[in-house]
């Protein structure tokens, strides 16, 4: 709950602490439930993000991958229709080529296996929520960089971009850069082109030193 004073945190175990500042690097549905309080304008951009839930199964099985190992890349997706006539697609990521590892041992990780890897290759399964960005989503996120700083309240995820680890990241450093006043020790090209940015309000009267 946001006062005058700061903004007040309560845990899991009911305990209440007052911050200055709070900064939510969360889903932006769920970011929007953890207020007690939110504004009109909170409700509305927030409130425009909607998720998809997708099982993301780590394995060995190569039959997700395309049959001739020539054609393997980054990224790989298998389509087929459905008796309802609706198509049914997967995707499945060569984390060798990703993230660099040894070739002669392939890992991969398949969202929504349109086929069940084989269950001695599976690794770990997990299921995570991605944002769906349709048109309502897309017109929020050009407002969204003007909800920072009301409240004493700060937002950063995957949503002000393209739902990527990076844009998380790029989010989180905007948004410390912001309220903090410094800029970070190294530079980048492009350091927050994933990301949609403007013009923050400024720190509240009284909070401002102690930022």
């Amino acid at each position: 709950r946001r006062t005058p004073a700061g903004v007040l945190v309560r845990d899991a175990n009911g305990r209440v602490e007052r911050y200055d500042h709070a900064v939510v690097a969360t889903h932006a549905d769920q970011g929007l439930a953890l207020l007690e309080d939110p504004t009109l304008k909170e409700r509305d951009l927030l409130g425009r993000f909607t998720y998809s839930r997708n099982r993301a199964v780590l394995h060995s099985d190569a039959a997700l991958m395309p049959r001739r190992r020539k054609t393997w890349s980054a990224w790989n997706y298998v389509g087929r229709t459905r008796q309802s006539g609706d198509p049914e697609l997967c995707v499945t990521y060569w984390m060798n080529m990703l993230q660099t590892l040894p070739k002669a041992s392939p890992l991969f990780v398949t969202l929504n296996p349109v086929q069940a890897p084989d269950p001695a290759k599976v690794i770990r399964t997990e299921v995570y929520e991605h944002p769906r960005f349709d048109a309502a989503a897309v017109r929020a996120q050009r407002a969204l960089w003007s909800l920072q700083g009301e409240g004493a309240t700060w937002w950063c995820g995957s949503y002000f971009g393209a739902g990527f680890h990076e844009d998380g990241l790029q989010a989180g450093l905007a948004v410390a850069e912001a309220l903090g006043g410094v800029k970070r020790p190294w530079s980048v090209a492009g350091e927050s082109d994933r990301i949609h940015l403007g013009a923050a309000p400024r720190l509240a009267a009284g909070l401002e030193s102690a930022a």
